[in-house]
């Protein structure tokens, strides 16, 4: 599916185009850009460029002279290597012409993958400018860099030790749990299923039975703020007696469309935990919890 931005700088229309808005790493993707004017025109150049900026937060704690602290949250950001592809050299236009300008966009071999937290940010923009004496028009699209399955279980990012595993086990208040997930790792906006075998001794009341999908992300920097942020929610039981001997709970779902797979980038990372969270009242809930990945595409 062809996606395309448009816009008018001088005498020129900007169309840009790309067969498609979410791209893998490494590969080439077609892409036009069309210039056209009504007036007639002409410029020194034309390019397009892949654009990334990677934008993390983080506390600054400054004291004055009487001893009294205050904290401030700032905002880094750093423009990552960009890739420029020129598509021409000086030429004149007459008036009511159009020219197409076909390219190939190389997306980096390693993104990194386009993350949309609150306390970190990557994003990348496809931006198309034509050098014309005294301004530049231009035109941009934003585009999804995927995270493939491969470059997690290839090791090119740090997952922790038994994300990718299909089962780990978790333990707590005396509640042991085995819990699958398939696919392995989950992929944005996916369908999956899971199970989860349970050992338990006496059957407990419970306010509900909850299942959580939560993204844990950590800013490395000094002063580097982190969040959680819950992927997705879903309801394994409701109130009343759960559990009691040696139990399996099958359940399946569909991941949303959250651009917040597992990363890992100069200023920050990004990992994934699955959670068994079991609702008890006047008590601490207790939590089975399994490490998990996430992908944003199972193309590669």
């Amino acid at each position: 599916m062809t996606v395309f931005a448009t816009n008018r700088g001088g005498p020129f229309d900007l169309r840009l185009e790309l067969e498609n808005d979410r791209v893998l790493p490494g590969r080439l993707v077609p892409g036009r850009l069309v210039v056209s004017t009504d007036s007639g025109g002409e410029f020194r150049g034309a390019r397009v460029t892949l654009r990334g900026t990677e934008t993390w937060r983080y506390d600054v704690t400054t004291t004055d002279g009487k001893g009294n602290s205050r904290t401030e949250t700032r905002t880094g950001e750093e423009d990552l290597p960009g890739v420029p592809i020129a598509l021409s050299g000086s030429l004149a236009f007459a008036a009511g012409e159009t020219r197409e300008f076909p390219f190939e966009l190389p997306v980096p071999g390693l993104g990194p993958a386009t993350f949309q937290g609150t306390e970190l940010k990557v994003e990348w923009t496809l931006e198309a400018n034509l050098d014309v004496r005294g301004f530049d028009p231009s035109v941009a699209m934003p585009v999804v860099i995927l995270q493939p399955t491969a470059l997690l279980r290839a090791g090119v990012v740090t997952v922790a030790e038994f994300a990718l595993y299909p089962a780990a086990e978790g333990e707590a208040d005396g509640i042991r749990g085995s819990i699958w997930l398939d696919p392995s790792p989950l992929c944005v906006g996916s369908p999956f299923r899971g199970r989860l075998d349970l050992e338990m001794g006496e059957s407990r009341k419970v306010q509900e039975v909850r299942l959580e999908l939560r993204v844990k992300v950590d800013v490395t920097v000094s002063g580097g703020r982190d969040e959680t942020i819950t992927v997705w929610v879903g309801q394994l039981a409701g109130e009343g007696e759960f559990g009691g001997g040696a139990q399996s709970f099958e359940f399946a779902s569909q991941l949303p469309e959250t651009w917040l797979p597992t990363i890992e980038t100069e200023h920050g990372q990004a990992d994934a935990q699955f959670h068994v969270i079991i609702a008890t009242a006047w008590a601490r809930d207790p939590h089975l919890v399994r490490d998990v990945a996430i992908c944003s595409t199972t193309e590669l």
